[in-house]
């Protein structure tokens, strides 16, 4: 049976998407700051309070040869195939989205380490580790230059709102063992607005899906 908490990866927007089959048995995020401490004549020292430094998120787990009731689904990737994704991913110098169903992570990251291993006596089933750090998309402010009186006056153009990277799908493929839920979560991070998706599409009570089916979510 499905947890509530699903671990995903996503690649270039949503194009291509790997659900972790066994989830970790741990996730740690580390989340440090920039502050300095400098030392000031009769003040002593004073802490400068920076910005906060990127988030990063470490676990471990499997891909199993064979799946086992331990799995979140039945239909498993190929253990290799799985590795030769991630490791894809993380050459190709892009982000990749890391998102923890049931939860509020939900970000861009860099894949920075990826480990793996074969196990005597487990033949096939691939254990890992994982290692992502947040990335920030950043748009640079442009350097205007202007003569005033004869001289010249420097200023920034008005800093953009960052645009939103979230994928914004508008449709979805059901997959087995979907549910209105899981898709509500999954796509528009929020479950319980499942009966929003049913209602689009028509489905009523007994909220059957069909693998294939295409959902409408706006």
């Amino acid at each position: 049976m499905q947890s509530i908490n699903q671990f995903w990866l996503s690649f270039n927007n949503g194009a291509e998407r790997l659900q972790l089959p066994v989830n970790p048995g741990e996730l740690s995020v580390g989340n440090g700051s920039q502050n300095t401490t400098v030392s000031v004549s009769k003040l002593g020292e004073v802490s400068i309070i920076q910005d906060p430094t990127l988030k990063t998120f470490s676990l471990a787990s499997e891909f199993p040869a064979t799946p086992g009731p331990y799995c979140e689904y039945q239909d498993i990737p190929d253990p290799w195939q799985a590795v030769q994704v991630i490791e894809r991913w993380k050459n190709s110098g892009m982000p990749v989205r890391f998102i923890v169903t049931g939860t509020s992570i939900n970000f861009a990251v860099t894949i920075e380490d990826f480990s793996f291993k074969e196990v005597g006596g487990d033949v096939g089933t691939i254990y890992y580790e994982l290692l992502l750090k947040e990335y920030k998309f950043i748009i640079p402010r442009q350097l205007e230059i202007a003569v005033v009186n004869g001289q010249q006056v420097f200023s920034v153009q008005a800093k953009q709102s960052r645009p939103d990277t979230k994928p914004q799908a508008k449709t979805y493929m059901v997959k087995p063992g979907d549910s209105l839920w899981k898709i509500a979560q999954l796509e528009m991070g929020n479950g319980s607005k499942w009966p929003e998706v049913a209602k689009l599409n028509g489905i009523n009570p007994k909220y059957i899906l069909r693998p294939g089916q295409v959902i409408k979510l706006a």
